[in-house]
């Protein structure tokens, strides 16, 4: 079964569990600067899902987050 997320009338799945947070609320939960948040899911370092629209914000799942903050103190 696949949780909803939903924005305004569209709809992004997500997986079981998952409570998922915008790259602004990654960014005030682990010190990281927004742009960098945003940087490494350009890069394809960090996975997120776009919600539609031009404007359309970014939702990640903690599990990516935690992926990728795992990978950044390693290097």
């Amino acid at each position: 079964m696949v949780a909803l997320l939903r924005s305004q009338r569209y709809f992004v799945p997500m997986p079981n569990n998952a409570h998922p947070k915008s790259a602004a609320q990654v960014a005030a939960e682990t010190g990281i600067p927004k742009r960098t948040i945003l940087a490494a899911i350009s890069r394809g370092d960090l996975k997120a899902s776009k919600l539609p629209g031009l404007r359309g914000a970014y939702v990640l799942s903690q599990r990516d987050v935690e992926k990728y903050l795992e990978a950044r103190q390693a290097a």
